[in-house]
């Protein structure tokens, strides 16, 4: 059996039952370390000095010891097992020890219950030792929790659903002043405070947030707007919650936050984008306006001219000396070069504003340039599927035949395609144009280019509109660009439904 070591303050004043007492210990393998006292002042120098396993002390008056030194080890709030050895076993004195708060009560002259007695308190004081050292580590935490949430920027709180519906919040940090304008216990005497603080539009949809969370026990992201105390000043603030049953109901333990400034940040760069796709719509139609001017021009006015220009030659050919070769000669070189030009002008009056767009619809228009875009680079362009009728307004046209141009124009530049496939279809709720190649494809470096305008391009108009737009693609497997815009639009269509504000 190993030995055990035990460090013994004895408070006795005769040497023999000193000894007596260390012979019992040494019998159950005790190594004892010891020091006598035989007075209250070296007693309290004794336990100032050092910590002690257990203390005997002898109730034999009038030495000293006994309640006495009791009494000392009490005022110094030592906490060390205190046990009398005595050999008066009076039932008061043993009475009197025990009410004093002594440990045990042995008699002097049969000491079997010593050691029995000595571990149990021993075992006790370790219990005690431990359960202060777990106190005292609870404290420590609960300060370090109070310091953390104290600076928090934000209000930690809880929130509890009873389950008959009655709402209360039995935490709140201290920050909820300089969030809420409320002190902790106000809220949580009245949590109606909160639903009262929330922006009008914003009471419905926390509600509902939390009524789902309740029934699935899901996390709560609610962001909304409070009109916080004493002045009413609107912030934003963002709600983070998670709850779990508890025995009276759902408690919900979390963060809120004032994210004001990056709420109007956001509102802000929304507002910009807004405006600079206003801007990009202004250039667009002011763009459309002036192609459809300059089409006008040369078609009527350059076209008319080259007419006449072309007339007039024919007349000078048939008024000149049919036997000077030379001359017939320059006179048609003159009316290819006339012919050519009128072409150019063709050409360059359909690219500017194709007559077939207002003339005939978009289906025609698509058809023309895909037939002239097969004529001009050799590459097949075909057209699978078409709905005949589509009828939409002039914008949302002229915004599919570009969409259209810019799609082959991609395909002349990026693709490598040796074919091309069209569609054209007319849903319930607007018009789809698909246009697909077999090209090299599209990889996300592709996608990701800060210099790609045609997409981007594609994007914006398509934005314009509140459409859509899917771009697939995979390296060596073609590209697709499915476009679906509405019939039409109304006045305001560059306004965002979507967009925020403070007001």
């Amino acid at each position: 059996m190993p030995s055990k070591n035990l460090r013994v303050l004895f408070v006795e004043a005769f040497e023999h039952d000193l000894q007596q007492t260390l012979a019992k210990l040494a019998q159950h393998e005790f190594l004892v370390e010891y020091q006598r006292v035989q007075d209250s002042d070296s007693m309290k120098s004794a336990l100032l000095e050092q910590q002690w396993d257990v203390v005997l002390c002898s109730y034999n008056p009038p030495a000293f010891g006994g309640l006495e030194a009791l009494s000392l080890l009490q005022s110094l709030n030592i906490d060390t097992p205190f046990l009398f050895l005595s050999h008066n076993v009076r039932e008061e004195n043993i009475i009197r020890a025990i009410q004093a708060g002594a440990g045990d009560y042995i008699f002097q002259g049969n000491l079997n219950r010593l050691v029995p007695a000595i571990e149990h308190y021993l075992h006790e004081a370790t219990v005690r030792r431990e359960h202060r050292q777990t106190l005292l580590a609870l404290k420590e935490n609960q300060e370090r929790l109070d310091t953390l949430i104290a600076n928090l920027p934000g209000m930690a709180y809880q929130i509890l659903q009873a389950d008959s519906g009655d709402i209360t919040f039995p935490f709140v940090s201290e920050g909820s002043f300089s969030l809420l304008g409320l002190q902790p216990q106000a809220l949580e005497r009245d949590s109606t405070l909160f639903i009262k603080l929330l922006h009008p539009h914003d009471v419905e949809p926390y509600k509902k947030a939390m009524r789902a969370s309740s029934l699935d026990l899901a996390l709560v992201y609610w962001e909304g707007r409070i009109n916080a105390m004493p002045d009413g000043a609107l912030k934003w603030i963002s709600l983070r919650c998670s709850p779990r049953k508890t025995a009276q109901g759902i408690q919900w333990e979390g963060m809120i936050f004032n994210i004001t400034e990056r709420k109007l940040a956001e509102i802000a760069i929304v507002r910009s984008q807004d405006q600079l796709r206003e801007l990009s719509a202004h250039i667009q139609d002011v763009r459309e306006e002036e192609r459809l001017s300059l089409a006008r021009e040369v078609h009527d006015d350059m076209g008319s001219m080259l007419t006449a220009i072309k007339m007039d030659i024919a007349w000078l050919g048939n008024h000149l000396i049919k036997n000077e070769p030379a001359m017939s000669g320059k006179i048609r070189e003159i009316e290819d070069l006339v012919q050519r030009c009128a072409e150019a002008a063709g050409n360059i009056s359909r690219n500017l504003r194709p007559s077939a767009l207002d003339n005939f619809g978009i289906v025609a228009a698509i058809e023309i340039e895909a037939k002239e875009f097969e004529r001009r680079t050799g590459v097949s362009c075909v057209i699978e599927t078409v709905d005949e009728g589509i009828e939409a307004s002039p914008n949302i046209t002229i915004t599919l035949f570009r969409i259209f141009q810019e799609a082959l124009n991609n395909i002349i530049k990026h693709a490598q395609a040796s074919k091309v496939n069209v569609s054209i279809y007319n849903r319930q709720n607007g018009v789809e144009l698909a246009v697909r190649d077999n090209g090299r494809g599209l990889s996300e470096p592709d996608r990701l280019k800060p210099r790609s305008f045609g997409l981007r391009g594609i994007k914006e108009r398509v934005a314009r509109f509140t459409g859509e737009v899917v771009i697939t693609g995979k390296p060596g497997q073609g590209t697709t660009i499915t476009v679906k815009l509405p019939h039409t639009t109304a006045d305001n269509d560059t306004e965002q439904a979507t967009q925020q504000t403070l007001f």
